[in-house]
């Protein structure tokens, strides 16, 4: 395959994504960061997609990405296995069936069109909740969390002694069974990336900690990913949700042609580069590493000459305490916030170009921080910015959305009104939305925190959180005037956790008084 032509006249080129699931994490965030380089995303026909719980049809969506007329694809193994990510954990499939429902991709590498495929390892998050689990979730989760722990610990110490549990047998088999089986899936995505059915292979794990099956199983999978000579092709790392976006901006430097992007990574606090995030089981620095290897792009020890970087990832680096969905902290520490924004702008006023990456605490982004940074002036002039969820999420978005910006601007292709736009969008929905609105909706609904809530569509509630995220925008200077449609402001899943909406050109309301 060869590179597109360079210039604004060019054809746009097409890329087919069989997503995650269809959230807009998954569907519009990559489209979004396409857009930025003028890239066109291709996605299955909504009913061919899961809906919450209900899967997705992989039979479908096979078929459909065979029929594509796309440059290159980018597939959640997921997503065409089973039918999306839920599914991937609730399916009573067995792994033979699901292996062979990857068919489709050997096709597509066989007729020349590039491959880049995700692949995720299966989370124990602590939590009773089982809107996205099996059933036996409510109330066994948390014991299922600890005897994964325990069971880590156990092999690293060369087996140990059996982990006692008060979960039932019936329920201990089959949370063990249904791990075996997706182990031994992303050890055959490690094959497609092998024989050169992928082109490139994200390996990811959302909700890990230090001691987990997961990271026993990421271990595991890094470490025949570094035997097999595969290193340079398959990025094993944190992150979830944010895998086929970066994945699309991998597809896109390479669809452009121009080159990895070299960036430096930074922080205010070097220290910091060291702390594990919340939900993840390495520090915060080897993420950034690995998310951007798995963009396409060179990380860089801080500390080098400027001349040798495209760019700098300034992390606003983990933070003790709190958690913007379940556990609100009162305050942040607003001195760590201005040194952040201190050095965005003096890497801005050097000629650098700056992302942000804000990991100071999960799940949403840090007011003091936003706060700085419009304070500062220099919002608009970022390359990219998210603050959402784990940091994996968080840094992965930063990545692709910084590489499709670098080579798009090489092959003389960024759409300015795109990378704005994305950019506006992620500080509402992280900032905005994450640590401002969703806790003034919880409150008015009496959510548990702890738990996913249920909001029919249409409900007051969302009325008022749509007015109030709308008139957020407002402390956000610059970005053309763009506005918050509040028509357009919904919950996808009928849940407060996420939020989509669409940004227009529109007058800006005043911020309400509360």
């Amino acid at each position: 395959m060869s590179p597109v032509a360079a210039g604004t006249g060019a054809e746009r080129p097409r890329i087919a994504l069989l997503p995650l699931d269809e959230r807009p994490a998954c569907t519009s965030l990559p489209r979004m960061v396409a857009a930025v380089a003028g890239v066109d995303l291709l996605l299955p026909p909504a009913g061919t997609l899961p809906c919450v719980r209900r899967p997705g049809d992989p039979e479908a969506l096979g078929a459909w990405l065979g029929r594509q007329p796309a440059d290159a694809a980018v597939v959640s193994l997921e997503m065409l296995g089973y039918g999306g990510l839920i599914a991937s954990r609730t399916s009573p499939a067995d792994a033979g069936t699901v292996a062979a429902r990857w068919q489709p991709l050997r096709g597509l590498s066989r007729r020349g069109t590039p491959v880049h495929a995700v692949t995720l390892v299966t989370r124990t998050p602590d939590s009773a909740d089982a809107m996205e689990e099996p059933d036996y979730w409510d109330p066994y989760g948390p014991a299922l969390h600890r005897l994964s722990a325990a069971l880590h610990r156990g092999l690293t110490r060369d087996g140990g002694p059996r982990p006692g549990t008060d979960v039932p047998g019936e329920v201990r088999a089959d949370f063990l069974t249904r791990r075996l089986r997706n182990h031994a899936l992303n050890l055959a995505a490690l094959e497609l990336a092998a024989d050169g059915t992928a082109r490139s292979l994200v390996v990811g794990a959302d909700d890990t900690a230090p001691h987990a099956l997961a990271t026993w199983e990421l271990e595991h999978l890094r470490h025949w990913t570094s035997v097999a000579g595969l290193a340079d092709r398959v990025s094993v790392r944190p992150g979830a949700d944010e895998a086929c976006t970066v994945l699309v901006a991998r597809t896109v430097r390479d669809l452009l042609g121009t080159g990895p992007v070299r960036v430096a990574v930074e922080a205010a606090d070097p220290a910091g580069l060291a702390r594990v995030a919340a939900y993840e089981n390495v520090p915060v620095a080897d993420t950034a590493a690995g998310q951007l290897r798995a963009a396409g792009a060179v990380p860089l020890p801080p500390g080098g000459p400027a001349g040798g970087r495209d760019a700098v990832l300034l992390i606003h680096t983990p933070a003790p305490g709190g958690d913007w969905a379940v556990n609100p902290p009162g305050t942040t520490d607003a001195r760590a916030a201005r040194a952040v924004a201190d050095r965005a702008v003096r890497l801005l006023d050097g000629g650098a170009r700056v992302a942000v990456a804000d990991c100071a605490q999960p799940n949403g982004a840090d007011p003091a921080l936003i706060a700085a940074l419009a304070e500062a002036g220099v919002l608009e002039c970022l390359t990219a910015y998210a603050g959402w969820n784990t940091a994996g999420n968080t840094l992965g978005t930063v990545a692709a959305h910084l590489v499709a910006a670098v080579c798009a601007e090489r092959a003389g292709r960024l759409d300015a009104y795109a990378h704005q736009r994305l950019l506006l969008h992620r500080l509402l929905e992280d900032w905005g939305w994450m640590s401002v609105a969703r806790g003034h909706t919880r409150a008015a609904l009496g959510s548990d925190p702890a738990r996913h809530d249920h909001v029919p569509a249409g409900h007051p509630a969302l009325r008022a959180a749509a007015a109030e995220l709308a008139a957020l925008r407002g402390r956000l200077p610059a970005f053309g005037g763009l506005a918050v449609d509040q028509a357009s402001v919904r919950l996808p899943w009928h849940r407060t956790f996420e939020v989509d909406f669409s940004l227009v050109p529109g007058d800006l309301p005043q911020e309400p008084q509360r």
